[in-house]
């Protein structure tokens, strides 16, 4: 939780040093589990310098020892590993309140997670940037019933330029590029909304339309039938 954090620096090489006697160790390499007996296992070379010079054996025991903090920098070395040849998507987890308790629901502390990791931070500079971004195919693919004239995919960045300032009065919300159209937050919302309502609009006329013609084929059948 990347909140503020204290340190205590008292004792912190011994806890790095990460000491255990040699006794206990010994105890582990003559467990009869294999497997605990093989990671206490004496390693048989240690490093050397440059030169080519042995170092005496407790000179280099003590600097081929794990620290604490080597065996974390280790550790995270592996991650960013793992993390970098892969394609990760986060899942950030926000605890509801500090009892653990269902169905309950603490504002403050959830936006004191929130303002920590970041996230209300993130959404400003999202908000005031062009978070929402389509390619003039797409927004022509998508937003096609708003447009206006004759239609063609390969005119689609000329109908963008034409229909936007229609659709959103304000030249502020939108931004034209080599090959993409920005929006700034909302924006799409908007779109949609006003795609809907056309293509509900739409229907309605068709239904309308449909309504009628069964009517009048009903009307007729009606007809012939008081004829005959």
């Amino acid at each position: 939780f990347a909140d503020t954090v204290q340190y205590e620096s008292s004792s912190f090489l011994d806890k790095n040093r990460d000491t255990v006697f040699e006794e206990l160790i010994n105890i582990l390499r003559a467990s009869q589990s294999e497997l605990v007996a093989e990671l206490f296992q004496q390693q048989t070379k240690l490093p050397s310098v440059a030169n080519g010079s042995v170092r005496s054996g407790k000179r280099a025991a003590r600097e081929h020892k794990l620290t604490v903090g080597f065996q974390f920098r280790q550790s995270l070395q592996m991650l960013m590993d793992t993390l970098n040849s892969t394609t990760p998507h986060y899942v950030r987890c926000i605890k509801p309140n500090d009892l653990k308790e269902p169905f309950m629901f603490d504002p403050k502390r959830t936006v004191q997670q929130l303002r920590a990791c970041g996230v209300l931070e993130t959404i400003r500079i999202s908000a005031a940037g062009y978070p929402s971004r389509w390619t003039y195919e797409e927004f022509f693919s998508r937003y096609r019933p708003l447009l206006r004239g004759p239609q063609h995919q390969d005119q689609a960045q000329a109908l963008c330029r034409q229909a936007l300032p229609e659709l959103i009065p304000d030249p502020d919300q939108y931004c034209f590029g080599k090959t993409k159209v920005f929006f700034r937050a909302g924006q799409v919302a908007l779109l949609e909304r006003l795609r809907s309502e056309r293509l509900r609009v739409a229907a309605v006329m068709i239904q309308s339309r449909l309504k009628g013609w069964l009517q009048q084929i009903r009307y007729r059948r009606i007809c012939w039938a008081a004829g005959t």
